[in-house]
């Protein structure tokens, strides 16, 4: 025999603490793995943006346990995970250029990172780093749903059913005064 399947899904673990050092931690592995994209192919990849807030997003929506403030912070660590991916690789792009070290570069010339950071950014870059903002939001949103739907499973419903069980015919009702009949319709007089 198989198991019945739950109509809802579980809600998700976690709470706020869990969820936003998870979404850094997103954030930042994301922001590696985008840097590493853009340095071996030489070419800023629209999806690599897009893949860091998924990450983000996804992170909050598995341990950020439903909590309504996360969504918000899933957008804007998003943001920062494809600014730090972005950064890790000029770094490492103005380092080989220059034949020094990522980190005599960050040590000495964090200004010339920036700068070639900023003239570098476009329209292109814009349109996807929103698009990451957007997925960050979006897939912690779903992790707010799936908290609100588990709980709403949960509850008793919000109105009695009349001839219910454990009416009348349990004793529960007042002394001296008679159940309602089933289809609401008063007592019949005796």
């Amino acid at each position: 025999m198989t198991e019945p399947v739950p109509a809802v899904a579980p809600p998700p673990r976690g709470g706020f603490g869990p969820g936003l050092a998870l979404a850094f931690v997103a954030a930042i592995l994301g922001g590696l793995a985008g840097a590493l994209i853009i340095v071996t192919t030489n070419h800023r990849i629209g999806l690599v943006p897009v893949g860091i807030g998924f990450l983000v997003g996804v992170a909050i929506e598995r341990f950020g346990g439903g909590d309504r403030r996360l969504p918000f912070a899933g957008a804007v660590i998003a943001l920062l995970g494809c600014l730090l991916g972005d950064l890790f690789a000029d770094t490492h792009i103005l380092g080989r250029d220059a034949h020094l070290s990522s980190f005599d570069v960050v040590q000495h010339h964090l200004h010339a990172v920036w700068r070639f950071y900023t003239d570098s950014f476009g329209v292109f870059e814009g349109v996807f780093y929103a698009i990451a903002a957007w997925a960050g939001f979006g897939f912690a949103q779903r992790g707010v749903r799936r908290a609100q739907a588990a709980a709403a499973a949960n509850q008793p419903p919000s109105i009695e059913v009349p001839g219910g069980a454990g009416d009348a015919a349990a004793g529960d009702s007042a002394p001296g005064v008679e159940p309602a009949s089933p289809l609401g319709e008063p007592p019949a007089a005796p």
